[in-house]
């Protein structure tokens, strides 16, 4: 394996694929993975708020996580 894909992970400084993982780690990876989406999306809740949220909206910048639906 020589990158990072979709499916794998960085474990220290050894890229695995998800399937080598154990129960144990891959709980953990997943949970990892959860919190940094959430936290994006928290963010990014903040910073399209007030003023900066209406011209990123004129200017037609949508975030992830901000108007999903659109």
């Amino acid at each position: 394996m020589t990158g990072s894909g979709i499916n794998t992970v960085r474990i220290g400084a050894e890229v695995k694929h998800i399937t080598e993982l154990d129960a144990l780690t891959l709980s953990s990876e997943w949970s990892k993975l959860k919190n940094e989406i959430a936290d994006m999306h928290r963010y990014n809740h903040q910073i399209s708020q007030g003023w900066r949220g209406f011209i990123m909206r004129l200017i037609g910048v949508h975030l992830p996580g901000i108007n999903a639906r659109k």
